[in-house]
């Protein structure tokens, strides 16, 4: 337990309130959750790459293939979620 101040707007003064700091169990899975969700929102705005009647260059094709790999892999990284995601293509 911590102490905190706090502005008391019915006795309009500070007071030192105890605040739990531990941290709720449920964050890590929320951070976990929603870096996933943003995983998948990226290759989601990369899948057009990925057809066949696209119009990259093989070595475009290379490079989005990776970036997908990367973005696929970012759970298993050291760290996750706390974690960077890989640089997008300029051409995704």
């Amino acid at each position: 337990m911590a102490q905190e101040q706090v502005y008391d707007v019915t006795n309009k003064k500070f007071i030192t309130i105890e605040v739990d700091n531990i941290e709720d169990p449920n964050t890590l899975s929320n951070k976990i959750y929603n870096k996933k969700g943003q995983r998948n929102n990226l290759l989601l705005e990369s899948d057009w790459t990925m057809l066949s009647d696209n119009s990259l260059t093989e070595e475009q094709k290379i490079e989005a293939s990776t970036y997908r790999q990367a973005l696929r892999n970012l759970p298993d990284q050291e760290g996750f979620p706390d974690v960077n995601f890989p640089t997008k293509p300029d051409f995704i």
